[in-house]
Formats: C-alpha cells, sequence, structure tokens
C-alpha cells in the first residue's frame, strides 16, 4: 500500500532553530520532513512568533513523536551534567568599599 502524499500533519512550530534541530533528529531516524514558512521569517523577521512549521506524513506522526521526545530526555540529560557547579563553594562576599585616591585641590600645594 502507497502512502497519500497529502496526508501530512504538523509535528512542530517554533523558532527556526528547533525546528532544524528537530528536523535533523527525523532524519536521522528515518522520517521524511519538511520545513515551511522560512520565507515569512526572512520577510517579517520575529513579528509572526512560530511561524515556522515542520511537517511530515501522517502515517509516521507515532514514530517522530517518539524520536523527537527521546532526543529532548537526552538534551535535558546532557544539558544538566555540563553546567551543574558545585554547590559546596560559599557564596561571594560583598566587594570592599571603593577608596577614591586623594587628589589635593590646590595644585601649588599652598
Amino acid at each position: 500500500m502507497s502512502r497519500d502524499p497529502n496526508d501530512i500533519v504538523r509535528v512542530y512550530s517554533g523558532p527556526l532553530i528547533d525546528v532544524e534541530g528537530y528536523q535533523q533528529v527525523l532524519s536521522e531516524s528515518g522520517i521524511e520532513s519538511k520545513v515551511v514558512g522560512t520565507a515569512l521569517s526572512a520577510s517579517f523577521g520575529s513579528a509572526i512568533s512560530d511561524s515556522i512549521e515542520l511537517w511530515i506524513h501522517n502515517s509516521d506522526m507515532e514514530k517522530a513523536v517518539a524520536a523527537i521526545k527521546l532526543h529532548e530526555a537526552e538534551k535535558g540529560k546532557k544539558h544538566h551534567h555540563e553546567h551543574s557547579h558545585p554547590m559546596s563553594d560559599p557564596k561571594a562576599g560583598q566587594a570592599p568599599p571603593r577608596k577614591e585616591p586623594y587628589i589635593n585641590p590646590d595644585p601649588a600645594g599652598n
């Protein structure tokens, strides 16, 4: 049975950087996708939020959602470990007051 080329659904809409990232994830999972709306972004910039969309074939929806969720879970774990900071370090104290240098108001020294 062949797939109907018109049976497509939007799987995500948002900023171009996110859409391109998800498109890469789907491509690595063997899912064909199409980015739509880049012309609007070029014309109006960020005036139209979530104008970039990622479309896939309807029959790939379950597989696509699973791939995106797995990617987000892995990204969350990676992000958490890379940027953690030691909790045992004390907070920095207040900076000492600034001491201005003395300038003699009488340059002749009188």
